[in-house]
């Protein structure tokens, strides 16, 4: 087994597993910023230096100590300007003294990364072993590596074990000739159970809110970020964007990962089939996120946090749904199905309305009972546009739901006006109806006095939404009705669904023999330029 790394050539080319895992870096760029990173089997570099061109403070590109293999780990620094980030150093992981002197020679480390390491059956016992010192040295690191799925049966599940190690799944891609790659991210298992805090994440449809929890319920973290509806930008794009999120969160919060729970409570997660979907997607593909991930609607998890037992709660932001929770835990709900159906009172309902109303008036089918020039007027100001018909290109080439309901702010600002305080109104006749049907899900024990909590933007205009809102309760059988505003965060109220997370199993075989041929080539990783010399051969990836 003398020399492996100095008789083996796959160092020579770029391969699909280094891309994928340059892409993931990049997905995740703010999480790798100002860090200290360690590559194992530099090969031509690409990921470190993607890891270089992305921020990190420190990269040590590492492989066989040869100078063949060294110079052009050098030369490939050089060519992307990154000498004063980057720095080149043997490892062999053969040699106690070699890895010794590397490991010595870090005061930190933050991640160590590598691509298609585990290619030969004989390089797997002493690179777990350089791995396991690692984790002994730094037992806050976080190791992320990619590799190749292969038709072999090798597998390095019984080293994991042995050095009290667990992978979990973070990606998955497929190529064409329907090989695949994968990323995994090993942990130590005397680091599982340890991490005590949990995230919670209330999505909107507008914007999301993102709390970090220490195991005595106190906040200790709390971030912002867009959107995040898996009906509005579909289950793979909303997952990426909230794993995304999520580590760079935690980097900032000095939190490592896996968290203990990650409890979404998402804007539009209302079926139960599509929501088992969404997390087992996260479980698959972002594995190194938390222990346990639950999910449920927006809805839910402000109930959660507002009531202990049982309450009603009607939303009314970009969308629009009301619920109600009984008891013995059922829900129910009025609203709620996105805009294509419903979302009636809700900030994109109003802007909608708006809108229509100035088409309808100028087609002569509508009279309106108030001028609507305040509408127009507005309506140009706030989507910058010359003529109302330019709205058009808002509401289907370049629609965005959110965008569409942020115009009812600014019609907000002029309540006043009566075809505005119109629209206003009209809105909260319909959340009315909405509270009047949720509530008749209550037991007669609990009717003679109901407590809504009342959450979204469109309630800081409670004084103009109050008499639509009053007009649809009165004449109803409720008696009296209690309204409340939420003090915290309905975040907190996800904490509370739990679910089991999934250990996976690792298999690896060795490739096909290469031979020389110098060529230098461009590459993009995500939006990020890597100049490379490589030595070609057989299976090659390049663009």
């Amino acid at each position: 087994m003398d020399g492996i790394g100095a008789n083996q050539k796959h160092w020579r080319g770029l391969w699909p597993a280094a891309k994928c895992l340059a892409e993931f870096l990049c997905c995740n760029d703010h999480v790798f910023a100002n860090s200290v990173c360690l590559e194992l089997g530099s090969g031509t570099g690409v990921v470190g230096l993607s890891l270089g061109r992305l921020g990190a403070r420190k990269v040590i590109l590492t492989d066989f100590p040869n100078d063949e293999i060294l110079s052009l780990l050098q030369e490939n620094v050089e060519k992307n300007g990154l000498s004063n980030v980057c720095e080149v150093k043997g490892l062999d992981w053969q040699n106690a003294d070699s890895v010794t002197a590397v490991i010595d020679g870090l005061t930190e480390l933050d991640y160590v990364i590598a691509s298609d390491v585990f290619y030969d059956v004989c390089t797997f016992q002493p690179l777990m072993t350089v791995i396991h010192a690692f984790f002994q040295r730094f037992p806050s690191l976080q190791f992320y590596f990619s590799y190749a799925e292969r038709d072999d049966n090798w597998s390095i599940e019984d080293l994991l074990l042995l050095y009290n190690l667990e992978g979990r799944l973070v990606r998955t891609r497929h190529s064409d000739d329907d090989s695949s790659v994968q990323i995994c991210f090993p942990l130590s298992t005397n680091n599982v159970g340890q991490n005590r805090y949990s995230v919670a994440l209330k999505g909107g449809a507008s914007e999301s809110k993102l709390v970090f929890v220490n195991c005595a319920g106190e906040t200790i973290w709390q971030s912002k970020f867009d959107g995040t509806n898996y009906n509005l930008d579909g289950i793979e794009k909303t997952a990426s964007n909230i794993a995304s999120w999520v580590r760079g969160a935690a980097k900032k919060a000095n939190i490592s990962l896996p968290l203990k729970g990650l409890g979404l409570g998402l804007s539009g997660a209302e079926g139960a089939r599509d929501n088992a979907r969404f997390v087992n997607y996260i479980e698959t593909n972002h594995g190194d996120l938390a222990e346990h991930i639950s999910l449920t609607s927006d809805t839910v998890a402000a109930i959660a946090a507002a009531f202990e037992h049982s309450g009603i709660i009607l939303v009314a932001g970009t969308g629009s749904s009301c619920r109600v929770l009984l008891a013995d835990g059922r829900v129910f709900g009025v609203g709620g199905w996105g805009h294509q159906i419903g979302d009636g009172g809700s900030g994109f309902w109003i802007a909608m309305r708006a809108i229509r109303m100035l088409f309808d008036e100028d087609d002569g089918l509508e009279i309106p009972h108030h001028s609507t020039q305040m509408i127009r007027n507005l309506l140009l100001q706030h989507f910058e546009i010359e003529d109302k018909v330019d709205i058009l290109e808002h509401l289907y080439n370049k629609f965005k739901k959110s965008c569409i309901a942020s115009f009812t702010k600014k019609l907000a600002e002029h309540t006043t006006d009566p075809a505005i305080n119109g629209l206003f109104h009209d809105a909260g006749v319909i959340l009315g109806r909405q509270f009047v049907v949720a509530a008749g899900h209550l037991p007669s024990e609990e009717r003679a006095e109901v407590n809504l909590v009342l959450v979204g933007s469109i309630f800081l205009s409670w004084n103009v939404v109050k008499s639509g809102f009053i007009h649809a309760v009165q004449g109803s059988w409720i008696p009296r009705v209690n309204l409340y505003r939420p003090k915290g965060s309905s975040a907190i109220g996800l904490l509370c669904w739990q679910q089991t997370k999934v250990v996976l199993t690792f298999h690896i075989r060795k490739m096909s023999n290469t031979w020389n041929l110098s060529i230098s080539i461009s590459i993009i990783i995500g939006d990020i330029p890597v100049v490379l010399t490589i030595r070609h051969f057989p299976n090659i990836f390049c663009c």
